[in-house]
C-alpha cells in the first residue's frame, strides 16, 4: 500500500480545529483543483496538476471526485494511481470528499487512509481558517456538519478571512435568487466566512449574497459533455480550469485560470469579472488580435 510521506500527513481532527496561537498576518497563495471524475477525460487532471505544480503555492485543495469509485473492488487501484501522482507535488494536499470518493461506509472509513486526513476537517493556515464538509452522501449537509462547521468558527473567531469547502453546491438555488434561508449561510454570516466553495457540477458558477462569495469550481478533467451538447460552452460555464487564490492580510484573490489549447483558450480572469448573468469581460482571445510594438 502507498504510504503518504510527511508532507502530505496532517493533524487527524475528529472535531474543530484547534485554534491559532495568535493573530497573525496572511501573505500566501494556494490552488483549488475541481472534479476529476464523472467519465474522466484524458490528460485534463494532469495538465491542470501540473500547471499547479509550476504556481508552487503554499499548498492545494481539491473539491472532491478525485477518482472513479462506486466499486469497493476497484477504489484501492485508482487511488494509488492518484497518490501517485500528488506525491510529486512539494507541498500539502488537502481533499474535499466527493460522491466518487466516499459512497458507502467502507469508502467513508478508507478515505483517511487515502488522503491522510479525515473527510470533514479544518485547520489554520496563518491567519486563515479553512473548514472542508462531507456532503459526498447527503445532497445537503447534515446537523453533523452544520455543527463542525460552527464550532471550528467559533474556535477560531479571530482568524480572517474563512472559508469553507464541500462539494455538492445545494446551495445554488437560493442563493441563484439571492436568498440566505439556509442554515449554512446563516452560520457563515454569523462568523464572517468571505468564500463558500463547491464542485460536483462541472460548471463554473459564481454568486454573491450576503457579502459571502459563493462559488463552484468548474471541471478539472470530469467530462463536460452535459453543457456542450446543449451547445452551451464558456460563457455558460463549460471549461477546463482550476484556481490561483492570493490571500494578503484579509483580502482574497480568485484567480479563474483556463486550460490553454488544445484544451480551451487560455483565459484568465478574477473571480469578481463573473456573475449570475455569465462573464463580464471579452471572451475572446486577445493574442489573435494584438499587434504588439516591435
Amino acid at each position: 500500500m502507498f504510504t503518504l510521506s510527511r508532507r502530505h500527513l496532517f493533524p487527524v481532527l475528529a472535531a474543530a480545529a484547534v485554534p491559532a496561537a495568535a493573530a497573525g498576518t496572511n501573505d500566501y497563495s494556494f490552488a483549488l483543483i475541481g472534479d476529476r471524475t464523472g467519465s474522466a477525460r484524458p490528460q485534463i487532471y494532469s495538465r491542470v496538476f501540473r500547471e499547479v505544480l509550476l504556481a508552487d503555492p503554499a499548498f492545494a485543495v481539491t473539491i472532491g471526485d478525485a477518482i472513479e469509485g462506486v466499486n469497493d473492488a476497484q477504489a484501492p487501484a485508482q487511488w494509488a494511481q492518484m497518490q501517485a501522482l500528488w506525491k510529486t507535488a512539494p507541498f500539502p494536499i488537502r481533499h474535499t470528499p466527493g460522491n466518487h470518493d466516499i459512497w458507502n461506509d467502507a469508502s467513508a472509513a478508507a478515505f483517511p487512509q487515502h488522503t491522510g486526513h479525515p473527510p470533514q476537517h479544518s485547520w489554520v493556515h496563518q491567519n486563515t481558517l479553512f473548514v472542508i464538509l462531507d456532503n459526498s452522501r447527503t445532497e445537503g449537509l447534515a446537523a453533523s456538519q452544520l455543527a463542525f462547521l460552527e464550532k471550528a468558527l467559533q474556535a477560531n473567531a479571530g482568524c480572517s478571512p474563512k472559508m469553507v469547502f464541500l462539494h455538492k453546491p445545494f446551495w445554488i438555488p437560493q442563493v441563484a435568487v439571492g436568498s440566505g434561508d439556509f442554515a449554512l449561510h446563516q452560520i457563515a454570516k454569523k462568523h464572517g466566512v468571505t468564500h463558500i466553495f463547491s464542485g460536483h457540477g462541472h460548471q463554473f458558477v459564481h454568486l454573491e449574497t450576503g457579502g459571502i462569495h459563493y462559488t463552484e469550481i468548474g471541471s478539472s478533467g470530469g467530462n463536460i459533455d452535459r453543457g456542450l451538447l446543449r451547445g452551451e460552452g464558456f460563457r455558460h460555464g463549460w471549461f477546463y480550469h482550476y484556481f490561483l487564490i492570493r490571500v494578503e492580510g484579509e483580502q482574497v484573490r480568485v484567480t479563474v485560470r483556463e486550460l490553454p489549447p488544445p484544451f480551451g483558450l487560455g483565459r484568465t480572469f478574477r473571480l469578481e469579472q463573473w456573475n449570475a448573468s455569465g462573464p463580464q469581460f471579452d471572451t475572446g482571445d486577445p493574442a489573435l488580435t494584438a499587434k504588439p510594438r516591435l
